[in-house]
């Protein structure tokens, strides 16, 4: 397993950087390709990214299982599960903002094992390994100590991070998870919450990113997270107990 892991790592990671470049190269003349309704869109660079993904993956794993936000494609059977969001931030990429990037996952039965999240206009790289710790371009990175909710950022959408009755100071809403995420991982926030909804391609990364940082992710009610959990809680693991009594308490 250890020398598989290590090839998925490289391979998730080369082709992070590619698809970044091939986005980087996109963005100035980048155009709506998939409109889903309700404000949600896929661009042609999320389309390309994913393209070009997907086809490394199917050459060099052709019996892994993929999971992809702009794509549907047939299950096949294996214990094997990449996750991808070809464009993590699609609505800051289309109006020039560097808060995006590519997040690539690979799950074992069930469980993330690697997780990679390149966001190339911050020049940040992050990587996690099962076992192995959380990495920022290169440098081992962890989750921080704050035990004072009323001291700590949280990652999440305005309407999920009312339900904390927190000062509005204390809320960040990057548009973009998996960044969100990160940044739990590398304790510049306390938490990053979603109440309702599962968002694989966002967490796929993210979950793997915080947990190997020392941090802990669960559902809104403390089970254990799963990619298709119904909301997420991602915490350094001192604050979780005091929010999720919180939102269990105001539901």
């Amino acid at each position: 397993m250890q020398e598989k892991t290590s090839d998925f790592l490289k391979l998730a990671m080369r082709l992070a950087k590619q698809s970044a470049k091939l986005l980087e190269r996109m963005q100035p003349h980048s155009h709506i390709k998939v409109n889903k309704g309700a404000g949600d869109y896929a661009l042609d660079a999320d389309i390309a990214s994913e393209k070009l993904i997907l086809s490394a993956i199917r050459k060099q794993y052709p019996t892994h299982d993929i999971l992809t936000e702009e794509s549907k494609h047939k299950h096949v059977v294996s214990p094997y599960l990449w996750v991808i969001d070809p464009l993590e931030g699609t609505l800051n990429y289309s109006h020039k903002l560097p808060l995006w990037g590519v997040n690539i996952a690979v799950f074992h039965k069930g469980e993330p094992i690697v997780g990679v999240f390149y966001a190339p206009q911050l020049k940040e790289l992050y990587h996690a390994v099962k076992g192995k710790g959380t990495f920022l371009n290169g440098k081992r990175i962890h989750v921080n100590t704050q035990t004072d909710i009323m001291k700590s950022f949280f990652g999440g959408t305005a309407k999920h991070l009312s339900s904390l009755n927190l000062s509005g100071h204390l809320l960040r809403n990057l548009g973009c998870c998996c960044l969100e995420l990160a940044y739990v991982a590398r304790g510049l926030f306390g938490a990053r919450i979603k109440l309702h909804g599962s968002d694989p391609y966002g967490y796929g990364a993210g979950s793997i990113l915080v947990t190997e940082a020392g941090g802990m992710i669960t559902d809104t009610k403390g089970k254990q997270w799963k990619l298709s959990s119904d909301g997420a809680i991602a915490s350094n693991g001192k604050l979780h107990a005091e929010i999720l009594a919180l939102l269990n308490n105001t539901s």
